[in-house]
């Protein structure tokens, strides 16, 4: 089994692309986010381009309502509506080459299943699987963040089952062991269920715990917490001009009352990782937040081999450590955490109970 870890989207691309264009067996993609702009067409190039015999492309329906973080709805943008053209051709010129590509979560004509999302991000080309937190445009490339590549059959045909789940609309949660290596899939409606290995990390902790993540929330934090009041020491890494600042002023408050050290970042990060007492590393989709507790769908890794640890450690952690600041000033408002903490938790109230009752769609332009 060989990893590569890749910080960064240029140089992760490069890489994928390199798998692309190798793959003769099987080209399997699966992004939230997938929009028509240079970093999306290039991804949507390489595919088209793909001498695999099997391509295949899953694109969650929040792409056909949210491009570039802004809701097509509410926006007369023209520019805004003119990306939006460019990424219904893209599907279109995706299924024209051949490739198969289908919608997860469509919302229909019910609002309320509009937080039901598939929030996985996955490249599977014969052996190798990239797994992490890269969506597929310019925005989510210009942030820092990261992919791990797993090159091993086993792992990929895993990865690939739970990809044809998604496909037939039949998700499930799903769970399986390597040497050093533990995988988990969360199918959106047993989230809580299939999170217990992760809070039990955190449970379990000895003496450290590093969260790497721009929107942690309860339940994960409750449980760092609970860490953090026995003695592990317990540090959060997010960002100071974070896309969601309601999550940082959620954590600046929690941070004060539980003993969490809140450290800052100086730049937008979309990196989802977690470092347990040196020993353990864990990475994926999930941002370890209440929408990744009850709504969507996810992977997340667990990784105990050292030497991928070590490169975490070097790369991601180590960085972090040395670039975040303590909260000042301005960061912290304690009318703003309140406001926080209230909406958040009437955000986990709504989410509660939510269903979803169709999990999959063809392409069709809007």
């Amino acid at each position: 089994m060989q990893f590569s870890l890749q910080v960064g989207a240029r140089d992760f691309w490069e890489a994928a692309r390199a798998d692309i264009a190798a793959a003769r067996r099987r080209v399997l993609i699966q992004a939230m986010t997938f929009e028509g702009d240079s970093a999306g067409l290039g991804v949507a190039e390489a595919i088209c381009a793909s001498p695999a015999s099997e391509r295949r492309v899953l694109v969650d329906d929040y792409s056909r309502h949210v491009i570039n973080d802004r809701f097509l709805a509410l926006s007369s943008d023209p520019e805004l509506a003119a990306e939006a053209r460019a990424t219904w051709d893209m599907f279109d010129a995706i299924c024209a080459s051949g490739a198969a590509l289908r919608i997860t979560n469509p919302v229909g004509g019910n609002p309320l299943n509009y937080p039901l999302r598939n929030h996985r991000k996955l490249l599977v080309m014969d052996d190798a699987v990239w797994i992490g937190g890269i969506n597929f445009s310019e925005h989510n490339f210009a942030w820092h963040d990261m992919m791990l590549r797993i090159e091993n059959a086993e792992v990929a045909d895993w990865f690939a089952g739970e990809f044809d789940k998604d496909w037939r609309g039949k998700p499930s949660l799903a769970s399986t062991e390597f040497e050093g290596l533990s995988l988990h899939g969360l199918d959106g409606a047993n989230n809580a269920e299939g999170s217990l290995p992760l809070i039990d990390l955190f449970e379990n902790a000895r003496h450290s715990i590093e969260v790497i993540s721009a929107y942690p929330t309860f339940p994960f934090v409750s449980a760092m917490a609970r860490a953090a009041r026995r003695g592990v020491e317990t540090t959060i890494y997010t960002p100071r001009p974070n896309n969601k600042p309601i999550i940082r002023d959620y954590l600046t408050g929690v941070a004060r009352r539980s003993g969490i050290a809140l450290r800052l970042l100086p730049e937008m990060t979309h990196v989802k990782a977690v470092l347990i007492d040196g020993e353990a590393v864990v990475v994926g989709s999930s941002n370890f937040d209440f929408v990744a507790y009850r709504a969507n769908s996810e992977y997340f890794a667990v990784l105990k081999r050292p030497e991928i640890i070590a490169d975490f450690e070097t790369r991601l952690f180590a960085p972090a450590r040395s670039q975040s600041t303590e909260p000042a000033g301005d960061d912290h408002s304690p009318w703003r955490s309140l406001r926080a903490r209230v909406s958040l938790g009437l955000a986990d109230i709504l989410l509660h109970g939510l269903s979803h009752p169709v999990r999959i769609g063809e392409w069709r332009r809007p």
